[in-house]
């Protein structure tokens, strides 16, 4: 095959779905020969440079992947590859870093480092990072150390900075790095690529920043940096400083009191927008970690180290300079690009978290002298200073503040330009969300919900916040509004559903506006009271016309775009007949058969799309089936015929995330409908079965899969029993896992399986309560799994786990009253787990009351 031109075609339009087909097949039918082909046009310097490119990309493609399971495949494949072969591939790599073309070396160096990703956590490739710092040396080309800074920091990017293969060559790359940041290196692309290189590798050289004289020049050199003449440079630098202080934080009092202050309030005031973006990131990242350490404080009593208040001492430098950056907003209303105002207004935040009522003050006194100022700018910017400082200082200073400002600013909901008045909306949010009892219902509230109608019909960016405002008022105003025969907001349902109505009929969804108003009106259905009953009924009547509106248009739409507002507008539409059915609960009966019908329409056009390809609106089908199944109960039996071909087609398409939802849908199903789905458990139990069994499956699946097996014991009782030995073992084996590598989204893997693990004993052991004897082979494991995680302080620590546990400890106690199991109950850890999880204040009162009754459990058992 004609490698190059293959990859020429795939440039051209009208060849390119063919060549990818041609690639895909060689990669799959033709491995070796694929590489040998890609290395060999790769290597070719009279290639057209597009195509050198495209071919370093394909090899690294066989390299990597986003999925753990495929790219452990590939790892291994590489591994299994002939010596000679990989040495070939390893060798052009190295030598298309030296090409001259910008493109192919930057495609180098990710195939460099997709190799290296691989070979060094193996000690293998020795010779790789000596030979890309000889690289970097000053007398080197100026596209050569480039191209080789660039490479490490894909390198230092894509490895785990607690392997030691990657650690033993810290001291090769800091020299490399340090060697081409400094202000002696004459080329301000390597200077540039160095500090963006040093960025990733910063968690590596944790060693030689540890050193006091490596971490002073560290510092010296970026510090030298944010004075560079070049804005570029500077940026990086102070990006880099962001990542210091993140990562090392502890070391970083002296270089605060010597440089740091002076440096970052100089860089905010850049008249370069990304400059003064990225000093503002530096406080934003020391108000993180400060906060960080306070919360370690008030949860476990101590921070791993002391806490040097540095935004506390800076706020009389560096607040000023930060209000005054929120005037610096983009000229365009309707240009969203992260600005520095933005980012001043996001750092403000966090000095009002971390710094509490010393914002005020100063806060304060930019608002008075800005909210009635000619000039736009000045209004918006105290409006977003205002809004800024309400979560953090004094909650009753916070209010009597409010109480003052909202007048003003509620008048500003009528200004004369877009930016005041979006901020003005979300700054009322941020009062509705964080200070609601600052709005006194007779005279505030009248004034406040008049604004709101006003700006839910203005602007997309407007009426946007406006709905986020009221779905505020409703979760804070009313929060057991379905319980209560009126709310404080009752008398506004009315006029709000209206305007609601009306926003969410729009065509498109600019600025997420018809998205808004459907999230709004769940938000009134959700907490209506009693007496606005008849206001909800009208906003299902025309929820269900409109979904059925949107399924006769199905046919006619033709372009990706009107596909995708289509799709849009169905999922907004079920999330919102979704929560009128949880809210009418069994007061939806009488229409669930035109549900049904309408669900089962959606389902079927959904079903004409292509396999493996996800579907957001089957996705919002099965959750509003749930809450119809919720509602129906037992009744939902008869509909069961004609859902399952959907519910199977999407639990046998593994690949898609609609598998998630679906599994999750049979839990749900089998826990309202009970024994009225046993004539459709074997079938399901068989799906999930294999599915388990499949190793290619996607791993985030089998927890949930796990879970879904306690609900249906729990729903079914006694006629699980034919499960149950598989469905143990399957426990016992998953509850055993350990993490494989210390990377957190492994470690987090691990932990929700475990909770899954203890979802299905639950389950299990609440379905077969009366089923002692076929349980009782299984008391050594459970128990075994049951002390692990009382071992396991992390897991402990969480609520939900913690009552599961005890609860469970409890309900075998109960299970098994003739003694058999006493000795289990005379273990320390379990009288230890009962106690922490009993006089746990952070926990609900109802998981305390659930250890104290395991506790009087525990007693029987050892009094037997």
């Amino acid at each position: 095959m004609n490698i190059s031109q293959i990859l020429e075609n795939t440039f051209n339009p009208t060849q390119r779905a063919e060549a990818e087909a041609q690639l895909e097949a060689a990669a799959k039918d033709h491995f070796v020969a694929y590489l040998g082909l890609l290395t060999e046009c790769l290597a070719t310097a009279t290639q057209r440079t597009d195509v050198r490119m495209l071919a370093a990309l394909c090899l690294k493609n066989q390299l990597t992947a986003k999925d753990v399971v495929t790219q452990q495949a590939y790892t291994e494949r590489w591994i299994a590859l002939d010596t000679g072969a990989k040495q070939q591939i390893k060798e052009t790599a190295l030598g298309a870093l030296l090409a001259p073309e910008t493109p192919v070396a930057n495609a180098a160096a990710s195939l460099v480092a997709a190799i290296a990703a691989i070979e060094l956590p193996r000690t293998e490739w020795p010779e790789l990072i000596p030979m890309i710092v000889e690289n970097t040396k000053t007398e080197q080309p100026v596209n050569v150390k480039r191209a080789s800074l660039l490479t490490i920091g894909y390198i230092c990017e894509a490895a785990d900075p607690s392997d030691p293969g990657i650690a033993a060559q810290a001291n090769g790359i800091l020299i490399a790095i340090v060697q081409g940041a400094q202000a002696l290196e004459p080329s301000r692309v390597v200077r540039l690529t160095a500090l963006n290189a040093l960025v990733n590798s910063l968690e590596f050289i944790r060693l030689n920043f540890e050193k006091e004289g490596e971490r002073n020049y560290i510092m010296q050199v970026v510090c030298e940096a944010t004075q560079a003449e070049d804005t570029d440079i500077q940026e990086s630098a102070f990006g880099a400083l962001a990542r210091i202080m993140a990562l090392y934080y502890v070391y970083m009092r002296v270089y605060m009191e010597k440089a740091l202050y002076g440096l970052t309030v100089s860089g905010m005031q850049s008249t370069d927008e990304k400059v003064a973006c990225m000093a503002v990131e530096f406080w934003s990242t020391v108000c993180e970690v400060e906060l960080d350490l306070t919360f370690q404080v008030q949860d476990y009593g101590a921070a791993d180290y002391d806490n040097y208040n540095f935004a506390l001492v800076a706020i009389q430098d560096v607040l000023p300079t930060m209000l005054a950056l929120l005037t610096r907003q983009n000229d365009d209303a309707e240009d969203d690009d992260w600005s520095v105002a933005m980012a001043a207004g996001a750092c403000l935040q966090l000095f009002a978290q971390n710094t509490g009522n010393y914002v005020v003050q100063p806060a304060l006194a930019f608002v008075e002298s800005k909210i009635q100022a000619q000039e736009w700018r000045d209004r918006e910017a105290a409006v977003m200073a205002f809004g800024s400082i309400l979560d953090g200082p004094d909650h009753e200073q916070l209010k009597t503040l409010i109480t003052q400002a909202l007048p003003p600013i509620l008048s500003l909901i009528s200004d004369p330009v877009l930016q005041v008045k979006e901020t003005v909306a979300w700054c009322l949010g941020r009062i509705a969300d964080l200070v609601v009892d600052a709005i006194d219902v007779q005279t505030h509230l009248p004034h406040l919900m008049t604004a709101l109608v006003q700006g839910m019909q203005d602007h997309p960016k407007v009426s946007t916040n406006c709905c986020w405002t009221l779905m505020n008022l409703l979760e804070q105003l009313q929060p057991e509004g379905a319980q209560e025969e009126t709310g404080v907001l009752s008398q506004y349902y009315e006029t709000c559903v209206q305007v609601l109505v009306t926003v969410s009929g729009r065509a498109d969804n600019e600025h997420a506006a018809r998205a808004s108003a459907y999230e709004a009106l769940s938000a009134f259905v959700l907490y209506a009271a009693n007496d606005t009953t008849q206001i909800v009924n009208g906003v299902a009547t025309e929820a269900l016309s409109r979904l059925e509106a949107t399924i006769a248009m199905v046919a006619s739409v033709s372009s990706i775009d009107d596909k995708r507002n289509l799709e849009e507008l169905q999922t907004n539409i079920l999330a919102l007949l979704t929560n009128v059915i949880r809210r009418v609960d069994q007061g939806v009966v009488p229409v669930a058969d035109q549900l049904m019908t309408l669900f089962l329409k959606l389902l079927a056009t959904e079903e004409q799309k292509q396999q493996g390809e996800t579907s957001l609106v089957e996705e919002d089908v099965f959750l509003a089936l749930s809450a119809l199944a919720s509602a129906t109960g037992a009744g939902f039996a008869k509909y069961f015929d004609a859902f399952l071909p959907y519910l199977t087609r999407a639990l046998e398409n593994t690949e898609v995330p609609t598998c998630n939802t679906a599994v999750r849908l049979v839990a749900d199903v089998s826990s309202s409908m009970g024994e009225a789905i046993l004539p459709y458990v074997g079938g399901l139990m068989n799906i999930l079965g294999a599915n388990l069994s499949n190793v290619t499956v996607r791993r985030e699946l089998r927890p949930i899969i796990l879970s879904c097996f306690g609900d249906v014991a729990t729903s079914i009782g006694t006629h699980f029993t034919p499960y149950l030995e598989v469905v143990m073992n399957i426990c016992h084996q998953a509850g055993a896992m350990e993490p494989e590598d210390a990377s957190p989204e492994t470690i987090d893997y691990v932990y929700t399986v475990r909770e899954a693990v203890l979802d299905a004993y639950v389950g299990v052991v609440a379905g077969l309560a009366d089923q002692a004897e076929a349980l009782s082979h299984y008391m050594a494991n459970i128990f075994g799994f049951l002390e692990s995680l009382a071992k396991d302080a992390s897991l402990m620590t969480t609520d939900n786990v913690a009552r599961s546990v005890v609860g469970l400890i409890g309900d075998l106690a109960v299970m098994y009253p003739d003694g058999r199991i006493k000795q289990a109950y005379a273990q320390e850890w379990v009288s230890e787990v009962i106690r922490k999880t009993r006089s746990n204040p952070q926990f609900y009162q109802a998981t305390r009351d659930t250890a104290r009754w395991a506790r009087e459990q525990q007693k029987k058992q050892l009094l037997m």
